[in-house]
């Protein structure tokens, strides 16, 4: 009777580490909702085109702290001459997310409302910088 219900345990045990292991098992983070939070700016860069009329573009770059990392949401807001660009990133936590080395580099197109001579305002989360229209 002893070996009956060991090998019962046994066989138990042994499912039970089967199906942890299986897609939609309870493995490590798998219920873990994403975390969203502003990303870091390391350098904002503001280019002008040479179009009819002239096109402005904002350059955005920040890092990628790891492999679960990405970019969420870009909104664009503009009131008069200030434009507030928000980034938000999402990480995703999983087992094996490693280290990177990297950037996110985003194009912005800021359109072509722009006066000649008028000084703009670009806030990027928590970094700004400003241009004056040629």
């Amino acid at each position: 009777m002893k070996k009956l219900n060991l090998i019962s345990i046994l066989l138990l045990f042994l499912a039970a580490t089967v199906l942890a292991c299986q897609p939609g098992g309870s493995q490590p983070f798998a219920s873990q909702e994403p975390e969203i939070f502003p990303a870091t700016i390391l350098d904002i860069r503001i280019e002008v085109f040479d179009t009819s009329p002239p096109q402005v573009m904002a350059y955005i770059k920040s890092p990628i702290p790891d492999t679960c990392t990405a970019i969420d949401e870009l909104k664009t807001e503009r009131s008069d001459s200030t434009i507030d660009i928000t980034l938000t990133i999402k990480r995703t936590p999983a087992a094996g997310c490693r280290k990177a080395e990297g950037y996110f580099m985003q194009n912005v197109n800021l359109g072509s409302d722009f006066v000649s001579g008028q000084t703009y305002t670009i806030k990027v989360n928590d970094k700004t910088t400003s241009f004056v229209m040629e």
